[in-house]
């Protein structure tokens, strides 16, 4: 699993947070929901190639 591995960061991105442009909009938000009700947009994983790579297998990567 990524988040078990100390060379690769996991960032992941709430539709809410791409929706809102001030954090405190972004706070208010959190609070109105449960952490269960999150959407995701996207998740980031960084780190050496060749562990991002055995993570993902083939899928495309930005460069």
């Amino acid at each position: 699993m990524a988040s078990a591995r100390d060379d690769v960061l996991v960032a992941d991105m709430a539709v809410d947070a791409q929706e809102t442009r001030v954090y405190d909009d972004y706070l208010t938000r959190l609070a109105e929901q449960g952490i269960d009700q999150l959407e995701y947009a996207a998740v980031s994983l960084v780190g050496p190639r060749n562990r991002i790579d055995r993570i993902v297998g083939r899928l495309a990567l930005l460069p």
